[in-house]
């Protein structure tokens, strides 16, 4: 295969990701008073066992301050509405927490992920096309140090949030020695500091990373589809991890692998 080849299936793969897999995500922001907030963090929700729920990095719970609340935006263009109950929660090395919510409105676009499309366990190919949608809480860029006035917060009544959809491969041959780092657990994927939107466009500046923790990883199984002369479509993907931290050298965002997820929320995914 030719690199433009290549670089058309991703194209296709990353379009048909971002429709079939937008309308699980959703924003979390963090208020400490009423009326204003400020983007905290990505989540998904889930079928878990007898209830809904909002799944997200742990540390995205952890790190809320005394008094704050945190809420997620089960319609878009509407309101926020505020996480009421306590989360299960699992700390690093899994890095998740899961809260129970109520059932997504009728007239919303977004969606529940099936238990079904929750992978018992990570198992993508080498150099399977990995995909996930976060939303970026800062107006930076990959390495641009953290400045709290370019946080995203409401202005005007609304605090606006844009989803970043990014298709990527696990990073080969790292030599993974990194305290926060545990290979049978976590998974590593490239986050470069520019990439491709579209085939005729070059590379464009990537956003800092800080709010994208709590972002899904779905294994497209696009590579294990077409190495087996199959066709392939978005719906046999499959969510293969939880995104919660990102390093600058080398770039790369890190997950916890699905298995690590479930076994740390029983209660919400086992």
């Amino acid at each position: 295969m030719t690199r433009e080849e290549w670089e058309l299936h991703c194209s296709t793969v990353k379009n048909l990701m971002v429709a079939y897999a937008k309308s699980f995500a959703t924003p979390i922001s963090m208020s400490e008073e009423k009326e204003h907030g400020v983007a905290w963090g990505s989540g998904s929700y889930v079928a878990g066992q007898n209830a809904i729920y909002l799944l997200t990095a742990g540390h995205v719970f952890k790190e809320v301050p005394t008094g704050g609340r945190l809420a997620h935006l089960p319609m878009l263009g509407e309101d926020y509405i505020e996480v009421g109950e306590a989360p299960e929660y699992a700390p690093w090395p899994v890095d998740a927490a899961a809260f129970p919510v109520a059932p997504l409105p009728h007239a919303s676009t977004l969606r529940v992920i099936p238990a079904e499309l929750i992978g018992s366990h990570f198992s993508a190919v080498e150099g399977e096309l990995l995909f996930w949608i976060g939303f970026p809480g800062y107006t930076l860029e990959r390495h641009d140090a953290l400045v709290e006035s370019r946080r995203r917060r409401t202005w005007f009544g609304e605090l606006s949030t844009v989803g970043l959809p990014m298709l990527s491969q696990a990073e080969q041959g790292w030599n993974e020695d990194h305290p926060a780092f545990d290979s049978n657990k976590h998974i590593a994927i490239q986050y470069p500091s520019a990439a491709k939107k579209s085939v005729d466009t070059p590379p464009a500046a990537l956003p800092h990373p800080k709010g994208m923790s709590g972002s899904i990883l779905w294994d497209t199984k696009f590579v294990r589809t077409f190495r087996a002369g199959e066709d392939w479509r978005p719906e046999l993907a499959q969510v293969c991890g939880l995104v919660w931290a990102a390093l600058d050298d080398p770039e790369l965002v890190l997950a916890t692998k699905i298995e690590h997820v479930r076994s740390g929320l029983p209660r919400s995914l086992g």
